[in-house]
């Protein structure tokens, strides 16, 4: 015992710190693609929507499955293609008329929510896809493969068109009362053309999805 407990014999003791666990902090594999970035990039945005696409082709794959051979190199490309052509054509489109309403959005305000909704979309369909092979190779009935194969990508489809939404929503919602109107017009109308845009792409990229088995 040193002096100085000998002189306080009723100080308390020091509280000792709770264990530090160095990657309690650190956000999970998900939550780092789907989460909002502080400082986006170009080049990290970009890696989001290839990722996205590499997910959304393994459903693709999946699809492919019904007939084989080349049916599966056009699923994985097919997949995919809807959600790229959405990031490409649409959003461009898009960012043209938020400009003309003189709404306060930068480009990379568009690239993020799109990545975003993207890496949803893609998550969405490469956890459908196991389901969705074994459909494929055991279902005799060509118009319920059809149903699922359609109905999984226009679901998935919905999932990017909500959280692309809700990206934009905050940014767009301090405008003045002129551009919200025109926003409020414009916005369902971009998610209707993109809705269209993608279902066509799908409806001319896979075959194995049209073509009568």
């Amino acid at each position: 015992m040193n002096a100085q407990t000998a002189a306080s014999p009723d100080a308390p003791l020091p509280t000792p710190s709770p264990p530090h666990h160095a990657d309690s902090a650190l956000p999970s594999w998900t939550g780092q693609w789907l989460g909002r970035v502080t400082s986006p990039t170009w080049g990290g945005e970009a890696r989001r929507l290839l990722l996205a696409a590499g997910f959304a082709a393994v459903f693709g794959v999946s699809l492919g499955m019904r007939k084989g051979g080349a049916s599966i190199a056009l699923g994985a490309v097919g997949a995919p293609a809807g959600i790229v052509a959405v990031a490409a054509v649409a959003v461009p489109a898009f960012a043209i008329v938020l400009a003309l309403a003189n709404a306060p959005l930068q480009a990379m305000d568009l690239a993020h929510a799109t990545s975003r909704a993207a890496m949803r979309a893609g998550l969405f369909l490469a956890g459908l896809a196991p389901a969705v092979a074994l459909l494929v190779v055991t279902c005799e009935d060509a118009l319920t493969v059809d149903v699922i194969g359609f109905g999984g990508l226009l679901f998935a489809g919905a999932i990017a068109a909500q959280a692309f939404a809700a990206d934009l929503r905050p940014s767009l919602a301090g405008t003045p009362r002129v551009t919200r109107a025109v926003l409020s017009v414009v916005l369902p109308a971009f998610l209707v053309f993109a809705a269209v845009l993608a279902a066509r792409v799908w409806w001319l990229a896979l075959p194995m999805l049209t073509e009568v088995s």
